[in-house]
């Protein structure tokens, strides 16, 4: 009598009911390679793994900009240049300086005539020569050239022109309309926007100066590993272009604003180049270490999964262990905390997990 296909597929391969424990024979034990280890508390710093876009530091960037018009008759410097503080960059001429230099010079002659004539006069009216109404004409006179040489030099001040250059302007009259653009830093030239006999306006960016010795790292983190992480923390930067080489910095910043579609939220982590080596475009592997806690911490090693869920193998006794179902946390150098399912001074397995798995499974684990 033919029985159906369904009773013969029971009567050839039997239901395996889940074991709720493992024994191993002595001979399973012996070619088992099994350690154990016990359940302690540990501090965990927790690292996460991210990607990143080396950025300039924008509170290290610089533009460099004429405050008055002028055309440029010498360009100095060009893309990727170094330069020092106070290096010039280019020379111009401006028809607008030009005349603001001339009423200067022009006021800074009337005001040494005032105070030439005030000098004269004071020593006359004091000795009774000149009268008084003649002393106090005199001596207005000077305060309002001394006013507006003062309102000169201020817009002078205003073009750009330090101190020392102003008061240069009187032994060097041939210079007159011609200024400098000069670097507001030590650094690098980034870009260069102008060309010899180029006409600048007033407030037109010339040049990119930027302080390469720290950068910044752009990052996304992503929003289940943002109870791990806060500003301040320390990162590891590494580059393609500097194999083996670790630059450090630390979490600037986070944005305030999670993006919907990656759910992840921008960081900025500032990172030291004290060689020079790193550069803005770059690409990075960076490895941000969070927020340390304290708890129950098992080895990497002795952790396995079937399916999403996480298992422990405790030690029950000699060549007997129990599959124990844990929640698990952060990993960190070779290191996994274990949230519940476990208690501390449990002895569990640490080696051999796999070839133990493999018993259970077969003994009808799940």
């Amino acid at each position: 009598m033919n029985k159906p296909l369904a009773t013969l597929f029971f009567i050839l391969i039997p239901t395996l009911a889940p074991a709720a424990e493992l024994e191993l024979t002595r001979e399973q034990l012996a070619s088992t390679q099994i350690t154990t280890t016990t359940v302690t508390t540990r501090e965990l710093k927790p690292r996460l793994n991210l990607t990143a876009t080396l950025t300039a530091d924008r509170r290290k960037s610089h533009r460099v900009t004429p405050v008055v018009d002028g055309m440029v008759t010498e360009l100095l410097a060009v893309e990727n240049e170094t330069v020092r503080k106070g290096q010039v960059l280019a020379r111009l001429r401006s028809n607008s300086l030009g005349q603001a230099q001339a009423d200067y010079l022009e006021a800074l002659s009337r005001f040494e005539l005032a105070r030439a004539e005030r000098t004269r006069i004071e020593g006359l009216w004091k000795d009774g020569i000149v009268a008084e109404s003649r002393w106090l004409t005199v001596d207005s006179e000077f305060k309002s050239a001394r006013a507006t040489l003062d309102a000169r030099r201020r817009l002078l001040s205003l073009a750009g022109l330090s101190d020392p250059q102003i008061q240069a302007l009187a032994k060097t009259p041939d210079s007159l309309a011609e200024f400098e653009l000069t670097s507001p830093i030590d650094g690098m030239v980034t870009g260069v926007e102008i060309e010899s006999g180029q006409l600048l306006a007033t407030g037109q960016v010339a040049f990119h100066v930027d302080d390469l010795s720290s950068l910044w790292a752009e990052v996304r983190i992503p929003v289940a590993n943002l109870p791990e992480i806060k500003p301040g923390a320390e990162a590891m930067v590494q580059v393609q272009a500097s194999p083996g080489g670790e630059y450090r910095g630390r979490l600037q910043s986070l944005a305030g604003e999670v993006d919907r579609q990656s759910q992840t939220l921008g960081g900025r982590i500032v990172v030291d180049n004290p060689d020079g080596q790193l550069r803005p475009g770059m690409y990075a592997a960076v490895t941000l270490t969070g927020i340390p806690s304290e708890g129950l911490m098992v080895p990497a090693s002795a952790v396995f999964r079937v399916g999403e869920q996480a298992y422990l193998f405790t030690v029950l006794g000699p060549r007997r262990y129990a599959p124990t179902l844990i929640e698990i946390g952060p990993e960190a150098d070779g290191w996994i905390a274990v949230r519940r399912g476990i208690e501390a001074n449990a002895e569990i397995v640490s080696g051999g997990v796999a070839e133990l798995k493999s018993h259970w499974q077969y003994q009808g684990g799940e």
